[in-house]
């Protein structure tokens, strides 16, 4: 499974998007985008390190979300053998990490956060996937984990004594020796190929992507928002639609394809699908039987007919 931005973070970015600069929630919009960046980019460190590793070895998942009870868990790369299950969690801190027992601290350009454990936390991922193959008669195969910091430049003080921190606690660029390491301690196979494809589906058929409501998050009421097709160019919202183009009242470009973004971002501000109003009113488009000769060029997937239709996103947007 491919490593993609998180759901969160395009929503964020799109609702940055449209509310004005000085709205009393832009700067909390501004913080999640942040600190979910920094997450995405330990992840992608962790993918570039993955790479480097022999593809017949291992099935990768990246940002599987898997439900445990009534709630869910999240785990930021799996790497899947016959031998052996590998679970990866990246911290992409900056600074200092103190690494104790009941919790890690941060500590950076004089600010100290405080977080939990980021090792108990692979632990319990490993308990509760281990109870997700239990529930789905998948045969046992070892479970071990790790937390990557991905940026060579943090410093890891872990507090003396906590030897499970000293094992499990490594740079991201030592992240092939450990898992070299690893495969001379589980060198026997454990599981079949065919259970090996039997957790894949399991893993995939379980995985569920996130959805928050992004306005109701940050207390933003719908008519707050900003509609319309955004300038590409000089991100002048809304460009106004004459003659089939898409054309900005303050830089004079003309697009034909900036209103693909604007139909991402009512996908990632509101719903999965939408009907010829709803589209007509967030783009701007001067009428239904326009809206209507716009939408079939597309070609999106959608139910129903003539008034009733609803349009669908074409990947299976989130």
């Amino acid at each position: 499974m491919e490593l993609t931005p998180p759901t969160l973070l395009l929503q964020a970015e799109a609702l940055e998007r449209r509310i004005t600069e000085t709205h009393r929630s832009m700067r909390d919009i501004k913080l999640k985008i942040r600190i979910l960046r920094s997450g995405y980019n330990g992840e992608k460190t962790l993918k570039y390190y993955l790479e480097q590793i022999p593809e017949h070895k291992y099935h990768i998942f990246h940002g599987l979300r898997l439900p445990t009870g009534n709630a869910f868990f999240q785990i930021d790369a799996l790497l899947l053998s016959r031998k052996i299950i590998l679970i990866l969690d990246a911290k992409n801190h900056s600074g200092i990490l103190r690494f104790e027992k009941n919790q890690l601290i941060h500590e950076y350009a004089g600010n100290r956060e405080i977080y939990e454990n980021p090792v108990a936390q692979v632990n319990r991922h490993k308990i509760q996937l281990r109870n997700l193959f239990e529930k789905n008669n998948i045969p046992f195969i070892p479970i071990e984990n790790l937390v990557t910091v991905c940026k060579p430049s943090t410093e890891i003080i872990i507090s003396t004594g906590y030897k499970e921190a000293d094992q499990k606690v490594i740079k991201a660029f030592d992240l092939l020796n450990r898992i070299e390491e690893l495969e001379e301690r589980y060198s026997e196979k454990k599981i079949s190929q065919k259970s090996v494809t039997k957790v894949i589906n399991l893993l995939l058929s379980q995985h569920t992507p996130q959805r928050i409501d992004i306005l109701k998050m940050f207390q933003i009421a719908k008519e707050e928002k900003i509609t319309g097709v955004q300038c590409p160019r000089c991100l002048y919202i809304p460009m106004d639609y004459k003659r089939a183009k898409w054309i900005c009242p303050k830089c004079f470009l003309f697009s034909t394809e900036a209103f693909i973004n604007g139909i991402n971002d009512y996908f990632l501000l509101n719903k999965p699908t939408f009907s010829n109003r709803e589209i007509r009113e967030f783009l701007h488009l001067p009428n239904s039987r326009t809206t209507t000769a716009f939408l079939h060029k597309l070609n999106y997937p959608y139910s129903g007919s003539q008034k009733g239709r609803i349009y669908h996103h074409p990947n299976a947007f989130p």
